[in-house]
C-alpha cells in the first residue's frame, strides 16, 4: 500500500513537472512572439536601431530562424551597415536556401562592396549538385536515400525468392535503378551537409585589411580586402589567425578579430 502510494506521488510529481515545463515553454514562446512583433513594429516605424536591439535579444535567448536573420539583415541595411546586413542575409539563406527575398537582397547589397572578385568557374557536376542539394536539407536527402535502400532490400527479397523469369528480370532492372538512386542521393546528402555544416565562411568586418602570406604581422602582404567581402575559412592558427580562401582561389591569413563567422 505504501509502495503504491509512493509510486502515485512520483507519477503526480512527474506529471506536474512536465506540465510546468510545457507551460514555461508556451510562456517563453509567447514572449518571443511578442518581442518579434514589437521589433517588426519598430522596423516599420523606421526605428531600426531599436528593432535591431530587440532582434538581438531574441537571438541571445537561443532562438534562431531564417526570418529573424532576414529582418536583421534588412534593419542593418537601412542603417547602411553593409557588413552586418550581408552577414545576416547569409545566415538567413543558410537556414532557408529557397528564400528569394533574402537572395535578391544579398545580391543587391553585394553590389555595393568595394572588392569585385571574379569567381573561378566550377565543374558542371559541382554546380548541378549544389543546385539539386538546395532543394532539400541534408537530412531530407538522407531520408530519401534510406527509403530507396528499404525498397532495394524489398525488391532484392522478391528477386531472390521468385521463380518467375519475368519477375526476376524486372526486379533486377529495378535493383539496378535503385542502386544508382541510392548512390546519387547519398552524394547529394553529403554535399548538402558539407556545404552547410563542414565548410565555414566569414564576412570581412574591418574597413580595410591586408591578407598575409603567413600567420604573423611581419609577413608579406598578398592583397587588400575591404568590409563586406565573403571568404571561406580553411585553417586556423593559435586562435588568432585564420587562413582564408577567396572565390578566385587566392589564399592568405587574416587576424581572427577582423572577420565574423556566418
Amino acid at each position: 500500500m505504501v509502495k503504491k502510494y509512493f509510486n502515485s506521488i512520483i507519477i503526480i510529481l512527474l506529471m506536474t513537472f512536465s506540465n510546468i515545463c510545457n507551460s514555461q515553454e508556451e510562456y517563453n514562446s509567447s514572449i518571443l512572439i511578442d518581442k518579434f512583433t514589437e521589433a517588426n513594429n519598430f522596423y516599420n516605424n523606421s526605428k531600426y536601431e531599436k528593432s535591431i536591439e530587440i532582434y538581438l535579444e531574441i537571438l541571445d535567448s537561443g532562438h534562431h530562424s531564417a526570418e529573424l536573420y532576414y529582418n536583421l539583415g534588412n534593419s542593418f541595411y537601412k542603417l547602411n551597415n553593409i557588413a552586418n546586413s550581408i552577414l545576416y542575409y547569409e545566415k538567413s539563406i543558410k537556414l532557408n536556401t529557397k528564400d528569394k527575398d533574402a537572395i535578391n537582397n544579398l545580391k543587391m547589397v553585394n553590389n555595393g562592396i568595394i572588392d569585385d572578385i571574379i569567381k573561378m568557374p566550377e565543374p558542371f557536376i559541382n554546380n548541378q549538385l549544389d543546385n539539386i542539394s538546395n532543394n532539400f536539407s541534408y537530412s531530407s536527402w538522407g531520408s530519401i536515400s534510406i527509403i530507396f535502400s528499404f525498397l532495394f532490400l524489398l525488391i532484392f527479397v522478391i528477386y531472390f525468392f521468385s521463380k518467375d523469369t519475368i519477375v526476376k528480370r524486372a526486379s533486377f532492372i529495378f535493383l539496378f535503378i535503385l542502386f544508382i538512386l541510392i548512390g546519387i542521393t547519398l552524394k547529394i546528402s553529403f554535399n548538402a551537409y558539407e556545404k552547410n555544416y563542414l565548410e565555414k565562411y566569414a564576412i570581412i568586418f574591418s574597413k580595410k585589411i591586408e591578407i598575409k602570406a603567413d600567420p604573423n604581422e611581419r609577413s608579406e602582404n598578398l592583397l587588400t580586402l575591404h568590409m563586406g567581402t565573403k571568404v571561406k575559412i580553411i585553417d586556423t592558427f593559435n586562435d588568432k589567425w585564420v587562413k582564408i580562401k577567396l572565390v578566385n582561389g587566392q589564399e592568405g591569413w587574416v587576424n581572427n578579430n577582423e572577420i565574423k563567422i556566418i
